[in-house]
């Protein structure tokens, strides 16, 4: 199960999601619509940006409320990497 950060998320914090975990329920994608998004199966896609402003709030707002808890927040890595 994945876990949820402690830290303050910012910039350098991303949302990421467990794809063996989710199961394409969509909450998440409605929470956040500007950071989720969904592919042709209805699956997540997050946005590889950093966090900011408002972002965080609905960021941990999604990752509550997802049943499968597939969802979390994560440091960014090096560009280029998942």
């Amino acid at each position: 199960m994945a876990s949820v950060s402690t830290e303050s998320p910012g910039p350098d914090t991303r949302l990421r999601v467990d794809p063996t975990a989710c199961e394409g329920i969509g909450i998440c994608a409605h929470l956040t619509p500007t950071l989720i998004g969904v592919d042709t199966w209805g699956y997540p896609v997050v946005t590889p940006r950093g966090l900011t402003g408002g972002d965080v709030r609905r960021a941990r707002a999604a990752v509550a409320a997802c049943p499968r808890r597939a969802l979390f927040l994560a440091p960014r890595g090096p560009e280029g990497s998942r």
